[in-house]
């Protein structure tokens, strides 16, 4: 749950206001205060990265600056989160902060109080907006899976061995501690069956076995994870022959 962001400066402000100054230059030097921008807008997050965030607030005669970022409406998802890290030069006051995925997604406010030496306060106030994107997945591949014997004799070990990648750029790499499964289909029919998994070596390489049982094809399948796509090798069929069950 999250979030109303405040950054809070207190500054003295150099100089004084003349005495006898004409109306219209008292005028030019009361307090003022404008959000010229909420950047990036809108707010894009996702799963896995952290969003930063900048909001660009203006004024002027102003000792001390608030800003409050909030769901447009109210919820119980919104709560206090670490002060916005604030850059103060003349009248420009710059407030940075995070967004992420516990930040809610849709319409939010944030809202700019400006105070002045003697006290007085002006709000100004912006939409802007907070999605939550899917991360992209790395693309992976199952490459050189093998199966052997293609020929065996009914109750007699089935090899299994392979190597999961995943794209790096223009390259493939290696992926390992991930766990690949190996899926059996007998022929004729349309469901494949578990069979065996196993995880990856320092390379991406895998070896299992299983039990021959009958004809059909087999497979390695890898199911993903929040960072790596799934994929699934081309299917290897298997001729098996005989009865009974050997060691």
């Amino acid at each position: 749950m999250k979030r109303i962001t405040v950054g809070l400066l207190s500054a003295a402000v150099g100089g004084s206001l003349l005495l006898g100054a004409s109306p219209a230059s008292a005028q030019r030097a009361s307090l003022s205060v404008h959000i010229d921008s909420v950047n990036p807008n809108p707010v894009v997050v996702t799963e896995d990265r952290d969003t930063n965030v900048t909001v660009e607030v203006r004024t002027t005669e102003a000792i001390r600056v608030e800003l409050r970022l909030r769901p447009a409406v109210n919820t119980l998802a919104a709560q206090d989160a670490p002060e916005a890290k604030l850059f103060h030069e003349g009248d420009l006051w710059r407030f940075s902060t995070r967004f992420d995925s516990d930040d809610i997604e849709g319409r939010w406010l944030a809202i700019a109080d400006a105070y002045d030496k003697d006290g007085k306060k002006l709000t100004d106030q912006v939409n802007f907006s907070v999605k939550h994107e899917q991360a992209r997945k790395a693309e992976t591949r199952i490459a050189s899976f093998r199966v052997s014997p293609t020929a065996v004799r009914k109750g007699h070990s089935v090899y299994f061995t392979g190597r999961l990648e995943v794209r790096d750029r223009r390259h493939w790499a290696g992926v390992r501690n991930e766990e690949v499964g190996i899926y059996f289909r007998t022929r004729g029919s349309s469901a494949w069956k578990w069979v065996a998994s196993t995880d990856t070596g320092w390379r991406g390489q895998f070896r299992t076995k299983a039990r021959a049982t009958r004809d059909g094809e087999y497979r390695a399948v890898f199911e993903g994870d929040r960072r790596l796509d799934d994929s699934t090798s081309r299917s290897v069929r298997v001729r098996v022959w005989g009865g009974g069950w050997h060691r």
